[in-house]
């Protein structure tokens, strides 16, 4: 916390400098090849944190590996044994240990960053704080995008595969009461998980056509 907290005072700090023409030198083609280069590492730190603190519950974790998704080498780990914990606070800090490790390591790439001179090494710091951080937040700390915060905010709610279930039930309101099939049959639900099973469902959907639209018109504009 301490180190987090004084990276987030330096960012503000030097906002200015980080952000200034960011579209630009990330999408550099030099930039690229180091993005490409360091991106199986920073991850690598964030399926150990999971694996650890699967490990610190008393569960076992059977499986790391890397797989290739757009070229690309992703670390991954098999952390489901977490879903046996009684514990609804532990099972939440092993969906979130992963994105606690992450902006750890890209505080301490904020440190090297603000005191190196420009060059190669500063420019690797520059983008463990890019993937480590921003990105790690936008897509990672985003419960509506099926990442490690949808599984938090399902433990939070203590409804299991809170997504699948949510489809399911709008299917079935729109059977029901749009297009009027009288013998549709609702899914398996409490009182109290419908409200989450709608609005998790409508906002999920929206915001993925936001995240589409968005980064369609991006690479259109490059």
């Amino acid at each position: 916390l301490s180190v987090v907290g004084y990276a987030i005072f330096l960012v503000g700090v030097h906002w200015p400098e980080l952000t200034e023409n960011i579209t630009d030198r990330i999408l550099a083609p030099g930039n690229l090849v180091i993005v490409w280069l360091i991106f199986p590492f920073v991850k690598a730190f964030h399926e150990f944190g999971h694996a650890f603190t699967v490990r610190k519950w008393g569960g076992e974790v059977h499986e790391m590996g890397i797989m290739m998704l757009v070229f690309t080498p992703i670390p991954y780990v098999d952390a489901s044994a977490a879903s046996a914990f009684r514990n609804k606070g532990e099972r939440v800090l092993v969906g979130a240990t992963g994105m606690m490790a992450e902006l750890f390591l890209a505080s301490l790439a904020l440190f090297f960053w603000v005191n190196l001179e420009p060059g190669p090494i500063r420019a690797v710091a520059f983008n463990v704080i890019i993937i480590a951080g921003i990105s790690t937040l936008l897509f990672n700390g985003n419960p509506l995008l099926r990442y490690d915060a949808y599984y938090i905010l399902s433990d939070l709610l203590e409804i299991p595969n809170l997504g699948p279930r949510g489809i399911r039930y709008v299917l079935y309101l729109l059977q029901r009461y749009l297009l009027g099939v009288r013998d549709a049959e609702p899914p398996m639900s409490a009182p109290s998980e419908r409200f989450w099973f709608v609005t998790y469902t409508i906002a999920s959907f929206f915001y993925r056509m936001f995240v589409y639209v968005a980064i369609i018109l991006f690479i259109a504009s490059k």
